[in-house]
């Protein structure tokens, strides 16, 4: 069973032997700043169309700030190379803005740059992105996409061939008539998912024997590993003493994990961009699957794609899954994933020029002393340039949860909160990673509770039963806080009953439910027989296994029952729990 997301529509150790120093070394470094400072001040930061003004003058800042560790990277090359750049200064800017200090090794990273240049001058020349993908990646270990622990749990050994990073920049040059032709189209931060493994070259030619003509829809691989349950039993592995490729996999079998694997690897060797992802049930077992980019149509200018997954079993609501960054070497949400390829695939000038305002935040608002007034003017032009800024957003929250923003910029946060409404419809994590900081300038109880109506209904309308829970526990809170216990009980009982199956968010919600009905005559009495009309509606089972969460439940409810006295039904409850425990409930 496959889930579709929403589409968006329409290190190297080296000494170096120091050449000649470049021109622009000795400009002082005042200057560049400058130049975005007044860009600001002409208003051209925020103008759509001055992106190569902006994108250049923020090339130049990092050549000043980072000028000893180009210099150490570019080693004897560095007049040369520098010659080359500027005669290809869309290469040069597109280097130099994708490289985030925040997250990447500069030296290495730009040294990584200039050994596939000297290697592959012409390449690199009609390639850059993957250049530029290459080298944001493996300039840390830490991006690149490691399935020893996968190898280990099979007690397999793995294959004493490894594709590091040159290699990894010279397959997919060499494979890109295969690839459809994509991989000159696409820019760097879909490049990203294809370099970051080090699956051997036989491997990945493996894979393109088996499989290229199964291009579409690739994940579904994911299947044609078998389930190795004496793996899951605690046996030995089908695989122990095997080595460790994709075709052994497939032959002998593993779990879920390595399913996820396999796709995973079979398709970034076929040019598709794809991630192992791993998340939680709702039944609160933990799974693997596959996530890869399903082109419709690629341009040099946009991409409409859709992004699939194999493995995620409806029935366990994997509502969201965690996967590696290649560049941050961080984790992250796939629905980030999506949310951000999107935008790259759908307008990626305005959303590297949204970036890049954002990394000039912190220097425009000290040398210009931008009080909180015109720091949230600064924010709101950024997101008029790209809504989706994350950068722009959680600052907006930080000033908002920090104190700083005041009753006179209400109207701008309201406007905002509207615009998030519609903006992440789709993308629910990250409203709810902002909204409660938003929400802090509202001083009134009351709309604040309005704000998270709309923001359950929002949640269960986007499919995402998980995030409707948690805003349910927010909005009873404020309704606690008006004393509108009842409200507030009503409210979390048909949450419940909407999502019985929820097991992260159920156990709270019903903690919560029997905290208010504390507070009413005949709130307990209704809880109890609250509690014996859901229990029975849990599920008993996950897999053929005992579920964690119905277990949680009864125990739960036998507590709440044995604390008020209500002993009678407590037998029954006991007797019922131990037939989910002997797995005899389904």
């Amino acid at each position: 069973m496959s889930k579709t997301f929403n589409p968006w529509i329409v290190f190297v150790i080296a000494i170096p032997v120091l050449g000649a120093r470049p021109a622009w070394a000795d400009e002082p470094a005042a200057d560049a700043d400058q130049a975005i400072v007044d860009l600001y001040k002409s208003g051209k930061l925020f103008d759509k169309r001055e992106y190569q003004a902006v994108r250049a003058a923020f090339a130049r800042q990092f050549e000043q700030k980072h000028q000893s560790e180009i210099q150490s990277a570019y080693g004897e090359d560095a007049e040369q190379i520098t010659a080359w750049l500027k005669k290809r200064p869309d290469i040069k800017e597109n280097l130099y803005t994708a490289l985030n200090e925040k997250y990447d090794k500069v030296e290495a990273a730009l040294r990584l740059f200039k050994e596939l240049w000297k290697q592959f001058p012409d390449q690199v020349d009609k390639y850059s992105n993957v250049a530029i993908a290459t080298a944001v990646t493996w300039d840390d270990p830490r991006g690149v996409y490691n399935y020893r622990g996968h190898q280990l749990r099979t007690k397999s050994s793995l294959p004493t061939a490894s594709t590091g990073a040159t290699d990894n920049f010279k397959y997919l040059v060499d494979n890109d008539k295969a690839f459809q032709g994509r991989i000159q189209l696409l820019p760097w931060e879909f490049l990203v998912l294809l370099v970051d493994h080090r699956t051997p070259l036989d491997e990945r030619k493996w894979s393109q024997s088996n499989y290229q003509s199964k291009r579409v829809m690739v994940g579904r691989c994911y299947k044609e590993v078998p389930y190795d349950h004496d793996l899951l039993n605690g046996n030995t592995p089908h695989l122990s003493g095997q080595v460790y490729t994709l075709e052994n996999i497939r032959r002998y079998g593993g779990v879920c994990a390595h399913q996820a694997d396999f796709a995973a690897r079979v398709a970034k060797s076929l040019g598709i961009p794809a991630a192992f992802v791993g998340g939680q049930a709702d039944t609160l077992g933990l799974h693997a699957w596959v996530m890869w980019v399903e082109f419709k149509q690629v341009t040099k200018t946009q991409i409409q794609f859709t992004l699939e997954s194999f493995g995620r079993y409806l029935g366990d609501h994997y509502y969201t899954g965690e996967l590696l960054d290649p560049q941050t070497g961080q984790k992250i949400l796939d629905r980030d994933l999506e949310r951000r390829l999107g935008v790259v695939g759908h307008d990626r000038v305005a959303k590297r020029q949204a970036d890049l305002i954002m990394r000039a935040y912190s220097l425009i608002s000290d040398q210009r002393k931008l009080n909180v007034t015109e720091r949230v003017s600064y924010l709101d032009q950024c997101l008029r340039v790209s809504g989706h800024n994350e950068e722009a957003w959680l600052e907006l929250a930080q000033l908002a949860k920090n104190g700083d923003l005041k009753p006179a910029h209400l109207p701008t946060v309201s406007f905002h909160l509207n615009n998030l409404f519609k903006t992440f419809a789709q993308y629910p994590d990250f409203v709810w990673k902002i909204f409660d900081d938003l929400l802090t300038v509202q001083p009134s109880v009351s709309e604040k509770a309005r704000r998270y109506e709309q923001l359950v209904a929002m949640d269960e309308q986007a499919g995402r039963p998980d995030l409707a829970c948690g805003a349910r526990l927010k909005l009873a809170e404020l309704q606690c806080e008006q004393k509108k216990w009842k409200t507030a009980a009503n409210g979390l009982a048909f949450t419940i009953k909407k999502f019985p199956s929820e097991g992260r968010y159920v156990p709270r919600l019903m903690e919560k439910l029997q905290e208010v009905c504390a507070n009413y005559k005949g709130g307990t009495d209704l809880l109890a027989q609250f509690y014996l009309d859901v229990l029975p509606t849990i599920p008993g089972k996950r897999g053929n296994k005992p579920s964690p969460y119905c277990i949680k439940m009864y125990e739960q409810a036998i507590a709440f029952f044995k604390e008020n006295h209500k002993d009678k039904v407590v037998p029954a409850l006991e007797a019922e729990l131990a037939r989910v425990k002997n797995g005899q409930r389904k």
